[in-house]
């Protein structure tokens, strides 16, 4: 008895949330810290579609994000979903709207076991609520391309080019989810594919701009 009651004090334990930024018990990223990151909230334009950046240059973020990714830390998903969620729910003007992430590809997919994006933003879309229609296959990625880590800006502009299909045309707005944006060049190519057979593309939301 004793034994059991030990074995679920210990995986309590080790189960524990705590805030990245301020070390609050119980929370990942605690409200407060939450509201200060969205501070540096901001808007760019790529093709001319507004992209949401929702932390700005935020080391730790980036860092949770390689975390989550890489080494599979499934609580990490629960505060970029809020993230992701806060962000479609900006840009829906309260009608209803598809929702795509920008495709992973197959190596890191391969590599991970699973797609985190994918995940996250599916999650999201539950939370903002039945009008955010969350739609895998609306683009698809069918050409192998290298992972963009470590690759500069000409590197990923070529890297990403043409790697993108769209084969659905869809009836309601689309919106873009990311993790993490750098030179932009992810979000540019589906952009192009989702156009290339006029598909109304509304914004693009990402976590982080690094």
């Amino acid at each position: 008895m004793f034994i059991n009651n030990f074995l679920d004090d210990l995986k309590n334990l080790l189960g524990q949330n705590y805030c990245f930024f301020c070390g609050l018990i119980e929370e990942i990223v605690c409200p407060t810290c939450f509201k200060k990151l969205l501070l540096d909230s901001k808007i760019r334009f790529e093709s001319n579609v507004p992209v949401l950046s929702l932390t700005q240059n935020n080391e730790t973020i980036a860092r949770m994000i390689v975390n989550h990714k890489d080494f599979g830390l499934s609580n990490l998903k629960e505060p970029f979903s809020d993230f992701i969620a806060l962000g479609l729910k900006y840009f829906s003007k309260r009608e209803k709207v598809y929702v795509v992430n920008v495709p992973s590809s197959y190596q890191s997919i391969q590599k991970r076991g699973l797609d985190p994006i994918s995940i996250m933003t599916e999650i999201a879309c539950k939370k903002a609520g039945q009008r955010f229609i969350y739609k895998r296959n609306l683009l698809t990625s069918y050409e192998n391309r290298k992972d963009q880590a470590g690759l500069n800006f000409d590197q990923r502009n070529k890297n990403m080019k043409d790697v993108f299909r769209s084969n659905l045309v869809a009836t309601k707005p689309v919106i873009i989810v990311d993790d993490l944006i750098t030179t932009g060049a992810s979000l540019r190519e589906s952009i192009r594919a989702l156009r290339q057979i006029e598909n109304q593309v509304r914004a693009c939301v990402v976590v982080a701009a690094n």
